[in-house]
């Protein structure tokens, strides 16, 4: 299945964030498909309106993770920060966009610093995401690419989707976060070129290839480095069970 099979029903219509999807519909390597309904990923959530704050709880989310650091979430407080039914936690993540003037580097390589150098973080996130039952969970960062990315491939190559379509899906944040653009542009840190910082919130499909290949070539797969970072085996049983039915 490609991955722009049910686009219609993958990217949400939320008043307020542009970049809400559904993480269903995708075909394994077994011939299965990963459920829909179970897992979100998303951009900021400061915008969202009260009459899609309710509707994305009417979807059974009960637990939203945000993948923010301290700075963004004072600034940019999250609408399910105290609402009431759903369990809103703060997992801090590196911000991928503030780099260094004198070392600059892509995407993809930060991407694989997250994947070796976050651990404890993605431990307790995919603690988190494992342990919500039958519920569905949300996780989301400031435009749900490059730490909610990492998160969204690592659910989707557990769940034995091909590569090809982890990147797939990873691109297709490109066309959501046309209307946030000119915000991101806004947020460039000081320090950090306006020419530099196009590449950071750009979506080329090669940073996540890259990561893939790093996820392969050090920890063998998904569940391997799920694994090797601390997740029990009834948690990795618990997510797959999860991502597909």
């Amino acid at each position: 299945m490609n991955a722009m099979v049910k686009a219609g029903e993958r990217v949400l219509a939320v008043e307020g964030a542009y970049n809400v999807r559904d993480l269903g519909g995708y075909a394994t390597k077994d011939g299965k498909t990963t459920n829909w309904g179970a897992f979100y990923r998303a951009d900021g959530l400061h915008r969202v309106s009260e009459q899609s704050r309710a509707a994305l709880a009417g979807r059974g989310i009960v637990s939203v993770i945000d993948l923010r650091h301290s700075r963004e979430v004072e600034e940019k407080r999250n609408v399910f920060a105290d609402y009431e039914g759903v369990a809103y936690q703060n997992i801090s993540l590196i911000n991928p966009a503030k780099v260094s003037s004198g070392a600059v580097r892509t995407l993809g390589d930060l991407y694989v610093d997250l994947l070796d150098g976050a651990q404890a973080e993605l431990l307790r996130i995919f603690t988190v995401l494992a342990e919500n039952g039958e519920s569905a969970v949300l996780y989301h960062c400031t435009a749900g690419k490059d730490r909610t990315g990492v998160v969204s491939a690592l659910l989707l190559a557990l769940a034995g989707v091909p590569e090809a379509t982890i990147v797939e899906d990873y691109s297709l944040t490109a066309a959501c976060l046309t209307p946030l653009m000119d915000e991101l542009r806004a947020d460039r840190p000081e320090g950090v070129s306006a020419e530099v910082y196009e590449h950071f919130i750009g979506c080329d499909s090669g940073n996540m290839v890259m990561m893939l290949e790093h996820l392969a070539e050090k920890y063998t797969d998904a569940e391997q480095y799920l694994r090797g970072i601390g997740l029990t085996e009834a948690q990795l049983q618990a997510l797959k069970a999860r991502l597909v039915g």
